[in-house]
């Protein structure tokens, strides 16, 4: 027993001296940030990867187009599986690919409307992949052009198309978020969009639709404030800027909405299943350009009637558009008839598709501004 106690204790003192001979020295990894996928003309996948260059990420002049070196190296690969194209990165790589630190997962357009189904299980299975990978899908363009592109502040691309979405107050869409849609049957994938400006600088534009039942393929887009809508009624987005009009159009008002909150019921009318969404909300106005005082009660009344009107009809008509146009369920009223309304979910659910364009949708909305801005009528009048 004490020559096992001994032996163990040397054992663990060289362990501790020499460090584990196991594990590989940071010098011999590659340190993956992201991922990009697209489809090539014969089928196959090209996968690109940015790979950070620690000896370039340290000074002020790494990367964002400034002077000096980059703080990373873009390289692609193309095979006939995601593993593939991967396996042809690592065979041009001195260093072993570590992918605990990928950020980001970018899928091209083209690729995402082919459908990403069969690129689902390599991120799963491989006990060396990361689940919490942000997803963005590529409006009108490849992976591998915003990884060619140089950000504005950041030595990383990753980092700004994050940080974008932060100072936007937009909840992250994780590789997990992603998979754990597109194996229910109460609600498809709405995933973030993103393209380049004409100064080809990535930016946010708005959301993409997957349909979980067709290869989880491209089935459209949705714009920014669309896509706003649809993530105060997912509970997604905590605030965003909503600009409108009170008589005519030169008489805007500009509100930042915040403590977004969205509550969704199903009942049963009948046989027929009905949802109710309820959203609120507290607004800030920061531009006036009425003739409305915010800071007298009756007229911040009629603000606040307008808007919640303006904003009332607006999701009402999203709502719609989806249920017609698209007819996947990205609001997630299946969930929300699974978890409320169990003994009619067993019945409908294997046809949810069939009854998602047909729900009777009602919406009630409160939002106030409480916060008039630091004047009281518009330096207009």
């Amino acid at each position: 027993m004490k020559l096992t106690l001994k032996v163990s204790s040397i054992i663990f003192l060289m362990c501790s001296i020499t460090g584990c001979w196991t594990l590989n020295e940071p010098d011999h990894l590659a340190f993956n940030l992201g991922d990009g996928w697209d489809i090539e003309e014969n089928g196959h996948i090209l996968v690109t990867t940015q790979i950070a260059i620690p000896a370039n990420s340290g000074g002020l002049d790494a990367g964002g187009g400034a002077k000096g070196n980059r703080a990373f190296l873009t390289m692609s690969a193309s095979g006939t599986s995601l593993y593939d194209s991967l396996h042809h990165l690592q065979n041009e790589l001195s260093r072993e690919m570590f992918v605990g630190h990928r950020e980001v997962l970018l899928i091209g357009q083209k690729m995402a409307e082919h459908g990403i189904d069969n690129l689902l299980d390599e991120i799963v299975r491989n006990p060396k992949s990361e689940l919490r990978s942000k997803v963005f899908v590529v409006k009108d363009g490849r992976a591998k052009d915003i990884f060619t592109s140089d950000p504005i502040f950041d030595s990383f691309t990753q980092t700004s198309l994050t940080r974008q979405e932060e100072i936007l107050h937009i909840r992250h869409t994780y590789f997990r978020d992603l998979l754990a849609d597109s194996l229910s049957r109460g609600i498809h994938p709405l995933v973030p969009a993103i393209g380049l400006s004409p100064s080809s600088k990535p930016h946010y534009v708005g959301s993409a639709i997957f349909n979980n039942n067709n290869h989880l393929k491209l089935v459209g887009f949705l714009d920014s404030q669309e896509s706003a809508y649809a993530n105060w009624i997912t509970n997604r987005q905590d605030s965003f800027v909503y600009i409108f009009s009170i008589r005519e159009k030169e008489n805007n008002l500009s509100v930042i909405l915040n403590f977004l909150k969205s509550q969704i019921r199903a009942q049963m009318s009948g046989d027929d299943i009905q949802i109710h969404i309820q959203l609120t909300g507290k607004g800030t106005i920061v531009e006036n350009n009425t003739d409305l005082d915010p800071t007298k009660a009756a007229d911040l009344q009629i603000i606040e009637k307008e808007l919640q009107k303006t904003i009332k009809q607006e999701v009402m008509n999203l709502v719609a558009m989806v249920q017609e146009k698209y007819r996947t369920d990205i609001f997630g009223f299946g969930e929300k008839v699974h978890h409320q309304l169990p003994k009619q979910w067993k019945v409908h659910q294997e046809h949810w598709e069939r009854i998602f364009p047909e729900l009777q949708i009602s919406m009630s909305i409160n939002v106030r501004c409480d916060d008039p801005g630091q004047a009281n009528r518009s330096m207009k009048y």
